[in-house]
């Protein structure tokens, strides 16, 4: 009897194709997972549905100079924080987008404050008056801010309804229509 010669491997099983895929798998997974967990947070311990931290922040822009605004005294309003830096490429694109949203809902009592946490103020002035916004830019320098709202990525954005509670928290770009969309919903 002559011997038989060995059987081919199929590729599937010798990891020619079975390991890239498996990679191919796990790298889709992982930006899969970038990309949509932000959008899941519910913010720092839960803050969704809590009070919001009241704050009082010096005015660096789009204000009276040497004014300080005080969160407590927004209620009543929809007022929408926006944690951002000059640095911050995400935090330049939020920008216009967060104008715009300022502009569209001025009349019907919306708030937005930029809250630059990273900047002196004469930078985050000179910023604001280059990209043209509209909306107060606050100074967190001693960062309390940024500490009573759990913010350790930029943007972060903190929807406040008009009862002063955390209507929501987002971090990373959001688009125009899912804030204008958030919005609506809190006035």
């Amino acid at each position: 009897m002559k011997p038989r010669p060995p059987m081919a491997e199929p590729e599937f099983s010798s990891g020619k194709i079975l390991y890239p895929a498996v990679a191919v798998l796990i790298a889709l997974s992982a930006l899969f997972g970038l990309a949509i967990l932000p959008r899941l947070s519910p913010g720092v311990g839960g803050m969704v549905g809590a009070a919001a931290p009241d704050v009082t922040l010096p005015v660096a822009a789009n204000g009276d100079p040497g004014a300080r605004m005080q969160l407590a005294e927004l209620k009543g309003q929809p007022v929408i924080l926006d944690f951002w830096a000059t640095w911050c490429g995400p935090c330049a694109v939020q920008a216009p987008i967060l104008d715009r949203i300022a502009r569209r809902y001025e009349k019907r009592g919306l708030v937005v404050l930029g809250v630059n946490v990273d900047d002196p103020p004469h930078v985050a002035s000179e910023y604001a008056l280059k990209k043209g916004l509209s909306y107060p830019i606050l100074i967190d320098d001693a960062k309390e801010a940024s500490v009573r709202y759990g913010v350790d990525k930029l943007p972060s954005l903190v929807v406040i309804d008009r009862q002063g509670n955390v209507a929501a928290y987002l971090t990373g770009v959001v688009d125009e229509a899912s804030l204008s969309e958030i919005v609506a919903a809190t006035l």
